[in-house]
C-alpha cells in the first residue's frame, strides 16, 4: 500500500470484533479521529456500533447490542426455517402445522383453524428471506422497506 491509499482494518479484543476504514494511513503516535455518520434510517445502528467500538478502545465492556433479537423473534425465525425446510421436502401445510404448531384435528377442523394461516405465513416469510430478505435481519429492528 502506498502512503495515499485508504486504510481498512479488522481489530478484535476479547469477544469484540470491529472493522473500520480510514481515508489515509493512520499517523504514527497519538492521534484523534472523527466519525462521520449519515443522518439516515440506519443512524441508530451506526451510532450503537461506534459506541461499542469506543467502549472497546477505552477498555470497557461493549455492552448489549442494540439490535439483538428478542426470544420471541428468535423462536419465530427457528419456526420459519423449519417450515421452509419441511415444505421443500414436500410436507403439506397441515403436516407442518401438526409438527411445528401442535395442530391435532380432522380435515374440517383444519379449514377453520388459525394455524392454517400461521403456517402459510411462516413459509411465505421463509421464502421472502431466501429471495434476499435475509438482509433485513442485519438491520433489525429497523425496516428500510415495507414488504
Amino acid at each position: 500500500m502506498d502512503e495515499n491509499d485508504a486504510w481498512h482494518a479488522f481489530w478484535s479484543f476479547g469477544a469484540s470484533a470491529h472493522q473500520f476504514w480510514l481515508p489515509t494511513r493512520p499517523a504514527d503516535g497519538c492521534s484523534t479521529y472523527v466519525v462521520i455518520l449519515p443522518l439516515d434510517k440506519l443512524l441508530e445502528l451506526r451510532t450503537a456500533a461506534v459506541l461499542r467500538l469506543w467502549r472497546t478502545l477505552a477498555g470497557r465492556s461493549e455492552g448489549r447490542r442494540a439490535h439483538d433479537f428478542t426470544q420471541q423473534t428468535r423462536d419465530r425465525h427457528i419456526l420459519i426455517l423449519r417450515a421452509l425446510d419441511g415444505r421443500a421436502d414436500g410436507a403439506s401445510y397441515r403436516k407442518l402445522a401438526e409438527a411445528l404448531l401442535g395442530f391435532r384435528g380432522r380435515k374440517t377442523d383444519w379449514e377453520s383453524d388459525p394455524r392454517k394461516n400461521q403456517v402459510r405465513r411462516l413459509v411465505a416469510d421463509g421464502r421472502y428471506y431466501v429471495r434476499g430478505g435475509y438482509r433485513d435481519l442485519l438491520r433489525y429492528p429497523i425496516r428500510l422497506f415495507e414488504r
